[in-house]
């Protein structure tokens, strides 16, 4: 079975790449067995800091993990862009039938009102195709509520069920007071998992970040960063972020998408 997950939030600098990144090294993170293959988009063209320069590329010298079937660049702020999406992943369906399939998506800042407005049709299609869970990244500004509002208005189907993913970078969980007691979140968060789940993102120390930069996690583990292997001090403070966050993974993979047989309202 394939599911997709579209990282996405209201701008710039809600921590959709850092989710991301980590949230393929879940994945890989699993025991053997239990590791889905795994399709990676970066939909920042402009900025692609999951699959451009450092990120997950591979070359003759340096092969991804196996359980990367593919990592690539696609301009879904276009309908071409959805189109080439759409068969880069039908072709790995024919490939890979009957296994076991993840595809995560990093989205663009301020892509919403070019792909996400039910403007490009085929954008339906290809995320009732690929089973797509959307998982918002929260910060506490109106505009964080009013963009995740906006995709929910325009495609209710999509958006029946999805994660609200509250980033501790911008403060603690009861902090973000906007979201809690606005009328978006009683609409959407059913605590049977149903509908929306709420979880968290911990914050990750900003000088490791800053370190870390746009390197893949399986590759800071395994050989560090600047040349220099990770350092004990480093790798524990990793290792515990980890940890924290791994709960918030697992409840976004066990969410199952929207079960419709038509292509709906949209």
């Amino acid at each position: 079975m394939l599911k997709s997950y579209f990282i996405d939030g209201d701008k710039g600098g809600v921590g959709k790449s850092l989710f991301t990144r980590a949230f393929i090294h879940y994945y890989l993170s699993l025991p053997q067995e239990k590791r889905p293959g795994l399709l990676l988009v970066d939909a920042d063209c402009s900025n692609p800091d999951v699959c451009g320069k450092g990120g997950f590329k591979a070359t003759e010298s340096e092969p991804l993990p196996k359980e990367i079937l593919w990592a690539d660049l696609f301009d879904l702020s276009t309908e071409d862009g959805w189109i080439e999406l759409g068969n880069q992943v039908g072709k790995t369906l024919n490939r890979e039938p009957g296994r076991e399939l993840r595809m995560i998506v990093s989205l663009p800042a301020q892509i919403g009102t070019r792909a996400f407005d039910g403007s490009i049709i085929v954008v339906n299609e290809v995320l009732h195709n690929t089973n797509a869970i959307p998982v918002w990244l929260l910060s506490r500004t109106l505009e964080s509520l009013t963009a995740l509002e906006y995709r929910c208005r325009a495609m209710p189907r999509r958006y029946a069920i999805g994660a609200a993913v509250k980033n501790l970078f911008f403060g603690e969980a009861d902090r973000f007071d906007r979201w809690d007691v606005s009328a978006l979140r009683k609409s959407l968060v059913r605590e049977d998992g149903t509908a929306w789940i709420e979880t968290t993102m911990p914050e990750l120390n900003s000088t490791l970040t800053d370190q870390i930069a746009r390197r893949p996690f399986h590759k800071v583990y395994s050989e560090g960063y600047d040349g220099e292997p990770l350092a004990l001090g480093a790798k524990l403070a990793l290792d515990a972020w980890f940890r924290a966050q791994s709960k918030s993974f697992a409840q976004i993979e066990a969410l199952t998408p929207p079960n419709d047989d038509a292509i709906d309202e949209e």
